[in-house]
């Protein structure tokens, strides 16, 4: 499946904390490739969305893993 930034964003919010250890790859995947993330650019609320998941799921968790 190719990535978007709503399945993203889904990934990064899920509460399994294995499941959120498996997207990281696919992040820096899509993050990296230009094609694959123009909506970014264009899409400045899924960004901030998918920069508070971030912060919140994983920066906060107490799993030193993640």
């Amino acid at each position: 499946m190719e990535p978007s930034m709503e399945y993203c964003l889904a990934q990064v919010l899920q509460k399994d904390v294995g499941k959120r250890l498996q997207v990281g790859q696919e992040l820096i995947d899509y993050f990296s490739d230009k094609q694959k993330s123009a909506d970014l650019e264009h899409d400045q609320t899924m960004l901030d969305k998918m920069v508070d998941g971030l912060a919140t799921s994983w920066v906060n968790s107490s799993n030193y893993k993640v």
